[in-house]
């Protein structure tokens, strides 16, 4: 008994595994798909419905996500921004996970596209200094709300109808 216990413990998890790299794995292509379009993109929502059904794993595709950006592109003062700021998006959804407001989930995400480029300015303040990194945050604020409005009406379409077709998948 405690052998057939263990074993359906063991799929679950290797199942659960596959999942978050699929996750993962639809991250990297949504985003290299829409590249050609400046800041839309779907990763911010495929992170939030992995909140909704994974809560903390989330954080591995999270950080996974920001991995594989680097082995793409190469590393850059981006890379920093990006090892902490989709984990801090999903991590901060966290505690909301069980919302089902369409409204909250929209603006969740238009605020962190909203913000984003705020969060990727932190490495210019220790290297350059806070009137860089202010500059910097300046200098991409017409990118952040093209970021914040994407990631609203994105989020505001796709995720109800997303949400529960992968909660059924994930069952």
């Amino acid at each position: 008994m405690k052998a057939m216990i263990s074993s359906e413990k063991k799929n679950t998890a290797i199942r659960e595994l596959a999942e978050l790299a699929v996750i993962t794995a639809l991250m990297i292509a949504g985003k290299e798909v829409m590249n050609v379009l400046p800041n839309i993109h779907p990763v911010t929502l495929i992170l939030i419905l992995c909140v909704r059904l994974y809560g903390r794993k989330s954080l591995y595709p999270a950080f996974a996500f920001a991995v594989i950006e680097i082995m793409i592109y190469g590393f850059g003062l981006w890379s920093v921004s990006y090892l902490y700021t989709w984990p801090l998006i999903a991590l901060a959804a966290i505690p909301f996970k069980d919302s089902d407001s369409r409204l909250f989930w929209a603006v969740y995400a238009g605020i962190c596209g909203l913000l984003f480029g705020l969060l990727s300015s932190v490495p210019v303040l220790f290297i350059s200094g806070w009137r860089s990194a202010v500059a910097y945050w300046v200098a991409g604020i017409g990118f952040d709300v093209i970021h914040c409005v994407s990631n609203f009406v994105l989020v505001y379409i796709t995720e109800p109808v997303l949400y529960r077709t992968l909660k059924k998948i994930h069952k």
